[in-house]
């Protein structure tokens, strides 16, 4: 599965539209269009959350508490 097809469901779940105006939302690091590995939730992407999911062989960490609050915004690929 599509990482995309996972993210349109997380939003039909929690729709980015009720997201307050300091919430980071979405998709902040990695590419859209490659197949989710494995997918890790936390509410705090912590250093060793990270280290879990690079062990686990998850590509996609949901969490609550997002690696990037404020400052940079997102880190994103695009696809030429």
């Amino acid at each position: 599965m599509k990482i995309k097809e996972i993210l349109s469901i997380l939003e039909e779940m929690a729709p980015l539209a009720y997201a307050e105006d300091f919430d980071n939302v979405g998709l902040l690091v990695g590419n859209q269009e490659n197949d989710a590995t494995g997918i890790l939730v936390c509410h705090d992407a912590l250093e060793t959350v990270i280290e879990e999911a690079i062990t686990k062989k998850c590509n996609l960490v949901v969490c609550f508490h997002p690696i990037i609050f404020s400052g940079i915004k997102k880190l994103r690929v695009k696809i030429m």
